[in-house]
């Protein structure tokens, strides 16, 4: 019988996919199920249920009908042959705000069934982090009006606690952005707080847990919190994400006992996952009509003038991509678009994980229009990337003819505001913020002058290309950039298992 999972804040399902996903060593069907998964964000709960629909279905036997659905040549995944499956996919993926009482009456009773049964079961969820993070912080700080101590967000962390203390899963797991070890309410910081409750969910006669690092400690012991960070680049994720992840082990279980992930070196690069994708080039915002190439060789050409005296490398970069620009018009792309998909670029990690040949195509692969003089700026930091192998920093490193008309423009947390990602690098951390901009993931290849698509943020945050955001562009990126990666949760799973079984 698979372990079963409930999935609270469950965004589109990266912590989800990574436990339901996990099969163990000699066996053949996976150890976790997901019984239960709560997200209040319309487009995410869609996700989410969609998501779920593709996994009633066995490896390899999903219906034709979700490959036809996510291309956009049918209006539902399902047909009547599998009703029940999705039936069975809109009870498990629910769309609820917790807070709300009627919300929360219906998660409990849920989560009462998932509990009653006779074996161990999983909490895993990442409370929202708007109130930890140091951007959200440092928004709240021009606030004269705001106190921490008013703010739920810092409190719905006690949404999770409820159903622990309530329900006493065997193994929860929850995750959080780093900001969540310094965050201070009241002058005190809230992550001593934060451990205290979950250690003892119901006071003194309540279930007890061991709250405990998922990764192997690196060295002496580490009192600040920092044991508990997990740096997704050090676990095979080709994106710098480091986030703090507490997993608990009930006492009840007697034993605590597991196996620790093993980090290493960052391996997995940009170049590995994006590089060899259809390519894309930006539209220029106000134009009907984009002209290919013409548009960007003359950006290419123009930037490359600009620059030639200050940075004689970074022009000839420019006028070497005007050079080789193809013939054909790739254009912006779209919901899905044809692709025979290459995997000889792939990690050996990822190259299953990733690639679905079903699928026969590429989707969510779209991107944005920009402003003409952004593509200029675009166009000046990829280059510069490619030369220097690393961004522009603001105005000492930025022609002035490129400044941006911005009143931020060479502050200190804006100094690098215009960033390109390096292909043989994790890339940054993925946020919800592409779904505002573009301009701290400007593509590597100095010649498609734009941001980068939902599918590569999806591949940088290792979801497979079968996965499929539903919602506007905008509502894809949100979704990707708020995700636990999937296969940095993957690996979670089996530290997870590996508790549950060594008893």
């Amino acid at each position: 019988m698979p372990i079963h999972v409930v999935d609270i804040f469950a965004g589109p399902g990266g912590l989800g996919e990574g436990f339901s996903s996990y099969v163990p060593d000699g066996r053949s069907e996976p150890a976790f199920k997901i019984s239960v998964s709560a997200e209040m964000e319309t487009n995410a709960a869609r996700t989410l249920r969609l998501r779920s629909f593709f996994r009633q279905f066995p490896a390899g036997e999903v219906p034709e009908s979700y490959y036809e659905y996510v291309r956009g040549n049918r209006d539902t995944p399902w047909t009547e042959a599998t009703r029940a499956e999705w039936e069975a996919s809109c009870e498990e993926a629910l769309q609820l705000t917790l807070g709300i009482a009627e919300h929360d009456q219906i998660l409990a009773d849920r989560v009462a069934k998932v509990a009653r049964r006779s074996q161990p079961w999983v909490l895993v969820g990442g409370p929202p982090c708007q109130a930890y993070s140091l951007v959200g912080r440092s928004r709240n700080k021009g606030n004269q009006d705001y106190r921490p101590e008013e703010d739920e967000r810092h409190f719905l962390y006690r949404h999770y606690l409820e159903l622990i203390r309530k329900f006493n899963p065997a193994v929860f797991v929850m995750e959080n952005v780093k900001g969540i070890l310094s965050s201070k309410v009241g002058g005190s910081l809230i992550f001593p707080q934060i451990m205290r409750d979950l250690s003892r969910p119901g006071g003194r006669g309540g279930p007890r847990y061991h709250i405990l690092p998922l990764v192997a400690p690196r060295s002496g012991s580490e009192d600040d919190g920092s044991r508990f960070i997990l740096r997704a680049e050090e676990l095979g994720v080709p994106q710098a994400r480091h986030r703090v992840i507490l997993l608990g082990i009930s006492e009840e279980l007697g034993s605590t006992m597991y196996t620790p992930i093993a980090a290493g070196p960052p391996t997995t690069h940009v170049e590995h996952v994006i590089r060899r994708l259809p390519r894309r080039r930006s539209g220029i915002t106000k134009r009907r009509v984009q002209l290919w190439p013409w548009d960007t060789e003359r950006i290419l050409l123009a930037t490359a003038r600009i620059v030639q005296r200050t940075e004689e490398r970074v022009a000839e970069e420019l006028i070497k991509a005007a050079r080789k620009l193809p013939a054909s018009d790739p254009g912006s792309g779209g919901r899905w678009a044809p692709w025979a998909g290459d995997l000889e670029h792939l990690p050996a990690h990822l190259r299953e994980w990733l690639h679905d040949p079903r699928l026969g195509g590429i989707l969510n692969h779209e991107v944005r229009a920009h402003m003409a003089d952004d593509l200029k700026r675009y166009a000046y930091v990829a280059a510069f990337t490619q030369v220097h192998k690393s961004s522009p920093k603001g105005p000492d490193d930025f022609p002035a003819a490129l400044y941006p008309d911005h009143q931020s423009w060479g502050g200190g947390g804006f100094s690098d505001r215009f960033k390109a990602q390096a292909w043989k690098r994790p890339s940054s951390t993925i946020t919800s913020h592409l779904s505002k901009d573009g301009h701290y993931f400007i593509h590597p290849d100095t010649s498609q002058l734009r941001s980068i698509s939902v599918r590569e943020a999806a591949r940088l945050q290792t979801f497979p290309d079968n996965y499929f955001f539903e919602g506007s562009r905008g509502a894809q990126f949100r979704q990707v950039g708020n995700a636990v990666p999937p296969w940095m949760a993957h690996q979670i799973a089996g530290v997870v298992y590996s508790a549950l079984t060594s008893r």
